[in-house]
């Protein structure tokens, strides 16, 4: 908390508030059954570009991490058309190569 840098109760609380909600849809994602939810757990391990302790599939906190960089990606996705994705895609591989 220390590092959030808020510098009124209300903020804080509104920090907690959101954290708090992001702790459950992990808790959630975690929890799910099925192979659809499999396939989001595996997904969201990739983005995380977290490693598991052998016999693990998954953490919660690799699955928080990988949730925030799809919700980041999801972002991107709303504000950038596909044309324009790839033109920024070219210019990042001319720094690349």
């Amino acid at each position: 908390m220390e590092s959030w840098q808020q510098e009124t109760g209300l903020a804080i609380a509104k920090r907690l508030l959101v954290v708090s909600m992001a702790c459950v849809v992990v808790w959630e994602i975690a929890a799910a059954k099925g192979e659809k939810a499999q396939a989001l757990r595996t997904f969201l391990i990739k983005l995380s570009g977290r490693q598991m302790a052998w016999g693990k599939s998954f953490t919660n906190p690799a699955l928080l991490a990988g949730l925030w960089i799809f919700l980041s990606m999801q972002e991107v996705l709303d504000c950038y058309s596909h044309e324009e994705l790839a033109a920024l895609q070219e210019t990042a591989q001319d720094f690349l190569m």
